[in-house]
């Protein structure tokens, strides 16, 4: 099966499209496309004849491109977009989430032989055992449901059969990277059948750290999958898989940029840090930032401190049973019953100040347990001589998360005059050189202890019927109905406030607090420093050296109040129809004839999707309500094969208007902390255009291309100015001019394959060049302002990737040997993590994997 995606440049991609459809001869020489299938409807279909856009790859294409993982196909895939930094992010068409947690739902929906896959951080998989990767575009808010409004990746295994074979794997590569996959099936008798695969993948990873954390980002996962088939009857089958996976890895570090220098924390507030001796220059924050910074450190290295805990542990069970009845000739009955279950270790989820210092930290602190229980019946069938096609069904979803996560925050120092400006409201000017009284304290509580419950159920009741109202024009018509019921408890515990003045004043260096309390729970207000030199004695240092991180958790050890816990609960079920309607119609054989065309179809479709609200912790206000997000498509299609079948060209263009986006951005709670949490964005749209080719001029040559083109705007986007709430007004930010994050507007590929056949076997090479236009990271309009003026400075300027690969095969075609090398011109680019100018003014910067090479081997028995 030949499916395949790839090019960059416009002009390029219409060079071949022209190329392609002008070329007199090209009937003589080229090669046969074959049928591709696809189960985007639910059911084989030819993904020539359906009304959606998709991209299929199947195993061999994996292999020839040297795909090990589904991230991988952000570099061909026309507007899939896919990071791994410190979270799994997959966008489509520009919708995707950034943050994994777990009160989150992703907005592209993964599944694994039509078991969902309902988190993030279990969606991205090495690809063992795959038989094909789907990655359908658009909302598929009927069949698919929930969490589908930016589109869904399917992904279908190797079954068990009737076969005696096997195959083993190998891969070696820099940065000590080793790799093994093996699989085999076993036949028990005439109608049990099983199949086993492995995979051990392992690195040391690319960035050094010049402290004790070793490289980053490593990878280090190992997994087991078990298959069963049972076919008792021509017309039953039941599909049995166990999935264990084991990770140990270290996430990306990070690098830092400081592009706002008048940042809330910084110069906004006029805030010291530790090593601050003058408040009318504070310098330790950029110094901080500056000591993380490449500029700094050199190429390819990082400097996270003594306690980074940039580790991902990840235990993995998933089961799942698939039973198949043929009831009729025409009507089929399937069921998927899954259960998964995953423990996720305590991780670094954020460090705000940019640098090793532990000024600020977002810990997840405690294993993360998650659990889910899944149903789903499809009925499949068709009447009057298949004219009519229908498909129904229910699915049920019950799934429990815990997410424990502490915030902690070093003391921070203000003048007094600043402290005075503060309490009157008003933007604070530059202190004094050598400043007046210092006082240090906390801006947001100094530490939070937070244990968030979730408890989400999914109830869904779908149908779609397609009829062919002539042979050549086919009507689709579908809806679903899903009701989403979220229960959240949230639980925290703060600092104990005296126990920390007590321990602070004893000594007689600071003072008690003085009475103006500003930022939130520090509602003991700022203490002033009694040294004799006053700010040149670093009052900040000082205060900070009494309480330190002895058990380096990467928190500092402040003393908790148990008196402070609080719980809170909420509870709300969120229900929303998704209708789809599209059109369909396959150009008369007589239109064609006297064209280059062997098959043509152009198609209409209207879809909407739908992600469910949720309940996000903001600060002292607790649980708040984020709104669902709803997504309408409006597309227009079309499939062509031409040159007797050497030439595939499918494109799209379409418009997605968001009621009620889901977005993460910096904000303040009432008692004016910073807070990072969702919200909504009230109107926003995309605009867009993708094209993909393949084509075969020879029965030796392939060559794939393809495009998309798209503007994602906001149209009603505003928020609270971030330092005007910090001070207690109601300033409005109109952000309807930002981009949306993580998604390029432009990318495109191309991929060449030449292959050559003797006596000695035969040798395939290829090259892969990839292009994206530049990418925003940033979280708020200051990060944004500071991408305008320079992408570098919270996102990533443009860039090209190219990948080569030449694979031997020996004549029985059971052994091969491929030599790679990926990113061959060594470019340096950016992946995030993310950039937040307005509150702290840093831009942390994850970075791509530099030129990697290797060598893979295969054997099949």
């Amino acid at each position: 099966m030949i499916s395949r995606q790839a090019l960059p440049g416009k002009g390029f991609i219409t060079l071949l499209v022209l190329s392609a459809l002008n070329c007199s001869d090209l009937h003589a020489a080229s090669g046969t496309l074959e049928e591709v299938l696809v189960t985007a409807r639910k059911r084989s279909e030819s993904m020539q004849d359906i009304p959606i856009a998709v991209s299929a790859i199947s195993a061999e294409d994996l292999r020839d491109r040297g795909i090990s993982n589904t991230s991988e196909l952000t570099k061909s895939v026309p507007s899939l977009e896919i990071r791994k930094g410190q979270a799994n992010q997959i966008y489509i068409r520009g919708i995707g989430e950034r943050t994994g947690f777990a009160r989150v739902d992703p907005t592209v929906g993964v599944y694994l032989d039509d078991l969902f896959l309902p988190r993030s951080d279990g969606q991205l998989l090495d690809t063992v055992d795959i038989r094909s990767i789907q990655v359908l575009r658009g909302p598929q808010g009927t069949l698919f449901g929930k969490n589908t409004t930016g589109g869904a990746m399917v992904v279908s295994l190797l079954k068990p059969d009737d076969s005696d074979d096997a195959y083993v794997e190998l891969g070696l590569g820099n940065y000590a990277m080793n790799r093994l996959k093996a699989g085999i099936n076993i036949p028990i008798n005439d109608h049990f059948y099983t199949r086993a695969a492995i995979n051990i993948t392992k690195d040391d990873g690319y960035l050094e750290d010049i402290g004790p954390s070793g490289n980053t980002p490593s990878n280090d996962r190992q997994s087991l999958l078990l298959q069963t088939r049972w076919e008792p009857s021509e017309s039953f089958t039941l599909d049995t898989q166990a999935f264990l996976g084991k990770t140990r890895e270290m996430m990306t570090g990070t690098t830092c940029t400081l592009p706002n220098e008048n940042a809330l924390y910084y110069k906004g507030l006029w805030v010291a840090h530790s090593g601050d001796t003058d408040p009318s220059n504070p310098r330790a924050f950029k110094e901080n930032c500056e000591s993380n910074s490449r500029a700094r450190l050199g190429d390819l290295k990082t400097n996270l401190g003594d306690a980074p805990r940039l580790t991902k542990d990840l235990d993995t069970l998933l089961l799942a049973a698939t039973a198949e009845w043929q009831l009729s000739e025409s009507l089929n009955l399937k069921t998927v019953l899954g259960l998964r279950g995953e423990k996720e270790g305590p991780i670094h989820a954020s460090d705000p100040d940019g640098g090793p210092a532990l000024w600020s930290s977002y810990m997840n602190t405690e294993d993360s347990d998650r659990r889910s229980y899944s149903f789903e019946i499809q009925l499949n069938g068709d009447a009057m001589g298949q004219r009519l096609r229908y498909t129904a069904g229910l699915f049920a979803m019950q799934e429990s998360n815990t997410e424990n996560f502490s915030i902690s925050n070093a003391f921070r120092g203000i003048d007094s005059q600043t402290l005075a400006e503060i309490g009157a409201s008003t933007n604070p000017t530059q202190p004094l050189p050598g400043g007046t009284v210092p006082l240090v304290g906390f801006i947001g509580a100094p530490l939070v202890v937070s244990d968030f419950d979730l408890e989400n159920s999914t109830g869904a009741i779908f149908a779609q019927v397609s009829f062919d109202i002539t042979e050549l024009l086919e009507i689709t018509l579908g809806y679903r109905v899903t009701a989403e019921r979220r229960h959240s408890e949230l639980s925290t515990t703060e600092a104990d406030m005296d126990a920390i003045g007590q321990q602070l004043t004893t000594g007689g260096l600071f003072g008690a607090a003085s009475n103006i309390a500003v930022f939130g729970p520090g509602a003991s207000g700022f203490y002033p420093y009694l040294g004799p030199l006053r700010w040149l004695d670093d009052p900040v240092g000082l205060a900070n050296q009494i309480f330190t991180d002895a058990d380096g958790d990467a928190l500092i050890d402040y003393p908790l109040d148990p008196d402070s816990k609080r719980t809170e609960m909420r509870e709300e079920t969120f229900s929303q129809s998704t209708p789809m309607l599209s059109l369909a119609y396959n150009l008369p054989d007589n239109w064609l004839d006297s064209s280059p065309l062997n098959s043509a179809m152009v198609y209409a479709t209207w879809s909407r999707g739908f992600k469910s609200g949720f309940f996000e912790p903001r600060g002292v206000d607790g649980l708040q309500r984020v709104d669902p997000e709803v997504v309408t498509n409006h597309e227009l299609g079309f499939k062509i094969d031409a040159f007797d079948r050497s030439v595939r060209l499918n494109g799209a263009v379409y418009a997605m208007d968001f009621e009620d986006q889901q977005l993460i951005a910096v904000g303040a709670d009432s008692a004016q902390n910073v807070v990072v949490v969702f919200g909504n964005a009230g109107q926003s749209e995309i605009r867009g255009g993708e094209l993909e080719l393949l084509w075969l001029p020879s029965v030796q040559l392939q060559i794939n291309a393809s495009l998309s083109l798209n503007n994602y705007r906001y149209t009603d986007f505003s928020e609270l100015d971030l330092q005007g709430a910090i001070l207690g007004r109601q300033d409005i930010v109109d952000r309807r001019n930002e981009t949306f994050p993580v998604s390029p507007d432009k990318s495109a590929a191309v991929g060449v394959q030449y292959s050559w056949s003797g006596d000695y076997g035969s040798l395939i090479s290829r090259l892969d060049l990839s292009y994206k236009s530049e990418i925003f990271y940033g979280f708020d309009p200051a990060s944004y302002a500071a991408f305008k003026r320079d992408a570098k400075s919270a996102g990533q300027p443009a860039y090209q990737l190219l990948d080569a690969r030449l694979s031997w095969q020996n004549p029985e075609g059971d052994l091969s040997v491929s030599a790679w090398v990926k990113n061959l011109s060594d470019e340096r680019y950016r992946i995030g993590v993310v950039a937040v100018a307005d509150s702290s003014g840093v831009y942390n910067e994850g970075w791509g994997e530099p030129r990697m090479f290797g060598i893979d081997l295969r054997q099949e028995f």
